[in-house]
């Protein structure tokens, strides 16, 4: 899997329109998004039935330290992702 550092820095290259982000964890049976605004970005749980709300962060590493939807921290769950997808 690619590390935090080098997804970032990819991420943080991305300009001119709000990419959605899915990531797929290997321990959990939801999806979730990132999408990049041009001046904040949000992280929501996927789905139809089970979908969340956007929490909206500052940035990309304001999400990675915060506790935010299922209890997910990204800083400790990192390793659990099996896919990120870019606009699928």
């Amino acid at each position: 899997m690619i590390s935090y550092d080098k997804f970032r820095a990819y991420f943080n290259q991305i300009e001119g329109y709000e990419p959605e982000i899915r990531i797929i964890f290997d321990n959990r049976k939801s999806e979730y998004m990132i999408i990049k605004y041009s001046n904040y970005i949000t992280f929501q749980r996927c789905g139809v039935d089970d979908g969340s709300d956007e929490v909206i962060f500052k940035d990309l590493d304001d999400l990675y330290k915060a506790r935010t939807i299922d209890d997910i921290l990204l800083k400790e769950d990192w390793n659990r992702i099996k896919d990120i997808i870019l606009d699928d």
